[in-house]
């Protein structure tokens, strides 16, 4: 009797369970085991026949997912918070800076720079020097995260480029500089030996896109629209920006080029047919210094930039084997020091210098290829002959610069604080020009061009 009311009320508690939509399952005390989707504030002895429907446990599993939809989003929107919290922790820790590098005097392929026996030691193993120098430069890059190259001129021996598909592009530049962390844009300027050449032809090198063209390197990389340019590059965060002026000291310093075509040569680099050449191109050089110098100041005085650089091959100051420019240091360097530009970036003097006069800083890259020689001058704040580049990074109150030879040794470090006062920024790779200046000279430069 007792076994049969017992079974009698599981079938009456079976029943009322199905009609809640309760699990009818059971544990050892003979009641009902809930799960984990039974909903914690029902009990079973709460429920009376007929007080259960299927209305009861329709609106049941509708409260149970809605429970289950809002704790979803509540972890969503935390995870999201906590994403955003990180992207926000990392941003002001991310350093803003610029990094770069610069060479100098590196154009020597595997057989363009051959000399004769007579010639000083340091110019006998130009091609394995420039070789070592851009495997070196290349991992400086790399490590520095640099963003682009100053070649700073004297791009090919010896009399520079006579196309722009000159097999000089390959074998000296294409085929030396490949490494990936060089596959940045490289601002050129020109040298006396590029010069000596075919100058217009690295310009249209540029302006052709040849370096997309023939090597595939898209967008190209070699950069010089025309004999003189500003770019303007923002720092990483674009909290400052970097205006770079570069200027073709060539023509600039025209009784100091004469002087070097001459000793060219008397070295056997250039004929007399060469010779004849440049006196011809001097007559054009004259207008175009003027047309330069004018362009210049325009420029430095227009500068809105936080740093502000020139670039050009002969150095104002130097302890080198050419020594100072007099043409830059009667013309240049007031302009430095008026318009507070930061530092001059040179090359030309085979050497890797850091100078300093009247709160502007000058550095010589100049020995990309080969070794020159050194002797301090009062400007002087370090002098090396050794082959090798410069690593630049550039923060907002501070470049630091590191003098780097051919075997990876870091010669020399320091810093330059800036001089000029924050200003409104510029756009990335800006080409920068005074638009009254250059709609008044365009077309005299580009007939000369």
């Amino acid at each position: 009797v007792i076994m049969d009311e017992v079974e009698g009320a599981d079938k009456r508690l079976r029943s009322w369970l199905r009609r809640a939509g309760r699990p009818t399952n059971y544990g050892k005390k003979y009641g009902a085991v809930q799960s984990e989707e039974d909903d914690d504030d029902i009990a079973v002895g709460s429920l009376q026949p007929g007080e259960a429907s299927g209305k009861v446990g329709t609106v049941m599993k509708i409260a149970r997912r809605c429970r289950r939809a809002m704790c979803a989003t509540f972890a969503g929107c935390a995870v999201l918070a906590g994403i955003a919290l990180l992207v926000y922790a990392y941003i002001n820790s991310a350093p803003d800076d610029l990094s770069f590098v610069t060479i100098g005097d590196w154009g020597c392929g595997p057989e363009n720079c051959a000399v004769p026996k007579f010639a000083p030691e340091g110019y006998h193993h130009a091609g394995e020097n420039t070789r070592n120098v851009a495997e070196q430069m290349a991992a400086t890059a790399k490590a520095i995260g640099s963003k682009f190259v100053l070649a700073l001129g004297d791009n090919f021996y010896w009399r520079g480029v006579q196309s722009a598909t000159d097999p000089l592009w390959k074998s000296v530049w294409e085929d030396r500089f490949s490494q990936e962390s060089l596959q940045t844009p490289w601002y050129a300027i020109l040298g006396n030996h590029d010069h000596y050449g075919n100058p217009e032809a690295q310009i249209d090198f540029s302006r052709q896109g040849l370096d997309c063209k023939e090597f595939e390197h898209c967008p190209a990389r070699w950069t010089l629209p025309r004999y003189w340019y500003s770019v303007v590059q923002p720092s990483s965060l674009k909290n400052f920006d970097v205006q770079f002026v570069f200027i073709d000291t060539v023509i600039l310093s025209e009784g100091s080029s004469r002087a070097l075509a001459e000793e060219k040569q008397q070295l056997g680099v250039l004929s007399k047919e060469d010779m004849a050449r440049w006196d011809a191109w001097a007559k054009e050089m004259v207008l175009m210094e003027r047309l330069q110098m004018e362009w210049l100041e325009a420029t430095l005085n227009a500068s809105t930039a936080d740093w502000l650089i020139v670039v050009g091959h002969y150095p104002v100051f130097s302890g080198g084997e050419h020594g100072n420019t007099p043409e830059l240091q009667e013309k240049v360097r007031p302009l430095l020091e008026k318009y507070n530009v930061d530092a001059y970036l040179g090359g030309h003097d085979h050497t890797l210098q850091m100078l300093r006069n009247n709160g502007v800083h000058y550095f010589v890259s100049g020995s990309g290829s080969f070794n020159g020689q050194y002797a301090p001058i009062p400007e002087s704040l370090f002098g090396s002959i050794d082959c090798g580049f410069m690593a630049h990074r550039i923060m907002p109150d501070r470049m630091d610069v590191s003098i780097i030879d051919k075997h990876g040794k870091t010669l020399y470090r320091s810093f330059v604080k800036r001089k000029r006062n924050r200003a409104r920024g510029g756009v990335a790779g800006e080409l920068v020009q005074d638009e009254k200046e250059w709609k008044l000279t365009a077309d005299k430069i580009y007939k000369i061009f």
